[in-house]
């Protein structure tokens, strides 16, 4: 654990305990050896697509006396994962397009017995967007702040089941505001972002960015009632 930064041990502490974690983007290794090493999961894949960070986690897992219970994984996304070799699997550290388009890419990506975490660091709407209208329910989400940004982390599962939500809860996904300092900041950031895009689509003085700007007005005071309704005592 003293190797990882706030953002990787909140993703440590929400990987529920399982026989077999994977790390997708695995980098250094640090979050997987966590893992392995505390027990929380009984052993771990370490994927990346560049053969350098997989060296890297290599020589992690190497000093700590892992590496019969780290596999590693040269290839893209969950390319070289089969079914049923984890019940959790973490995608951290990518755009949430990406994210979306690995778990896409994978055929096996519907088993309801996987734990999913993931953690965007840009488009987390359109990861969100991607997971209901497939079927998965984010079923929690929270966040962590390092380096003075904030990010959410969340957790997935597949359930089959599809409904609309509405568009501030694209933005805002399953974080309450009321939970910590790092969520209310999170929700203020949202808010803060879609007042923007709305001035931006005003100022275009076009009937359909008005309209939008009014979507994206009325989302972003939806987050702020959240916001005031959790900060009451």
């Amino acid at each position: 654990m003293d190797k990882l930064d706030p953002r990787l041990a909140l993703i440590y502490q929400m990987v529920p305990p399982c026989r077999r974690a994977a790390d997708v983007g695995t980098d250094h290794g640090y979050l997987i050896c966590a893992l392995v090493e505390s027990g929380r999961a009984e052993s771990g894949i370490a994927a990346d697509i560049a053969p350098l960070p997989l060296d890297k986690a290599r020589r992690e897992a190497e000093s700590r006396g892992l590496s019969h219970r780290v596999r590693l994984v040269l290839g893209d996304g969950l390319a070289g994962v089969g079914p049923g070799e984890a019940d959790a699997v973490i995608i951290a550290g990518m755009g949430g397009e990406t994210i979306a388009h690995i778990l896409e890419s994978w055929p096996h990506a519907k088993d309801p017995g996987i734990t999913w975490l993931l953690q965007p660091m840009t488009k987390a709407e359109r990861l969100r967007d991607w997971l209901w209208a497939q079927g998965f329910s984010i079923t929690r989400e929270r966040c962590a702040t390092a380096n003075r940004r904030v990010y959410s982390v969340m957790e997935a599962r597949y359930t089959g089941e599809r409904s609309p939500h509405p568009e501030w809860e694209r933005h805002l996904g399953a974080v309450d505001p009321g939970e910590d300092r790092h969520s209310l900041s999170y929700a203020a950031k949202r808010e803060a972002e879609l007042d923007k895009i709305a001035y931006g689509l005003e100022r275009t003085g076009t009937p359909e960015g008005a309209e939008r700007a009014k979507c994206l007005r009325e989302a972003a005071g939806a987050i702020r009632r959240r916001m005031e309704e959790r900060s009451r005592p």
